[in-house]
């Protein structure tokens, strides 16, 4: 399974720290930009082909719980494609885990938005997921967590 990451820069945005420490050559780094991030996405989208794209995006939330996201807004609502049960079966040994059909108003619900669009208008095989972490004070243990993102934890 050939994987994206994704996640917004900053150096104190855990999200970004946390694709640091993902153990892959397949990471996009976001510019914290509406149109320059999704520019950057659709780019690599179109020159290379994913199985699945994992974003993440760092909300406030409670220590060591992970948000997915279920659906993006904009002038209309795209839903994931991707199947995340077993993924949040596992996840749930070691973290709290929210299922949210919220991803905000903000870049993170911005590139879920178009990322998915993009897919659909492009008949893409591709699936998407995004990933709410905690910030950085709430994030336990960063390095454990990005263990539980490699490839073979999202196997549908």
């Amino acid at each position: 399974m050939k994987i994206l990451y994704t996640a917004f820069n900053g150096k104190n945005n855990s999200s970004k720290v946390l694709l640091d420490y993902v153990d892959s050559n397949n990471k996009l780094y976001l510019t914290n930009s509406f149109k320059t991030s999704v520019c950057e996405l659709y780019k690599i989208l179109e020159s290379t082909p994913y199985d699945l794209i994992i974003s993440f995006g760092q909300a406030p939330l409670d220590n060591d719980t992970i948000k997915i996201e279920t659906r993006a807004k904009g002038l209309r609502v795209y839903e994931t494609t991707y199947d995340y049960s077993e993924f949040e079966k596992k996840i749930r040994k070691y973290y709290n885990v929210l299922i949210s059909n919220d991803a905000g108003n903000y870049l993170c619900n911005n590139i879920y938005y178009y990322g998915l669009k993009f897919i659909k208008e492009h008949n893409l095989k591709t699936k998407m997921v995004f990933i709410h972490i905690p910030k950085l004070k709430n994030v336990s243990n960063m390095e454990e967590l990005s263990k539980k993102f490699r490839s073979e934890w999202f196997y549908e």
